[in-house]
């Protein structure tokens, strides 16, 4: 009896039981800065005035601040955006002209009351 229990114990250990292994998705670890407020970044641009620009580098900045003002949700951001590319229009040296129709559009595309009260302060 010793002999067929230890005949049974040996095949159940000896059997091959193969199991399929699900594939596991991998997950995609991303990386990204948080988003300032629109407090923030009003801030920021409230600051931006009483800083010194060059007529050289004024272009670059107007790009920049336009590409920041078609992903900006928040309308006070993007009337200040607009107000300083105003400012960074009068340098001497600088051609607005390369930005006109830009910030046309930018006005145009403006659905809030803040649009109106700008065209009201000119």
């Amino acid at each position: 009896m010793a002999a067929h229990l230890k005949k049974r114990v040996c095949e159940e250990f000896t059997k091959v039981v193969q199991q399929q292994q699900k594939e596991i998705a991998t997950k995609k670890l991303r990386l990204t800065k948080p988003t300032p407020s629109p407090a923030d970044a009003l801030q920021y641009l409230l600051e931006f005035p009483r800083k010194p620009v060059e007529a050289e580098s004024a272009e670059g900045v107007v790009r920049i601040l336009l590409e920041h003002c078609y992903k900006e949700n928040d309308p006070s951001v993007r009337l200040k955006i607009a107000s300083l590319l105003g400012l960074l229009s009068k340098p001497a040296g600088f051609s607005p002209e390369c930005i006109m129709d830009d910030a046309i559009n930018i006005l145009q595309n403006e659905k809030s009351p803040h649009r109106y009260v700008s065209w009201c302060k000119k």
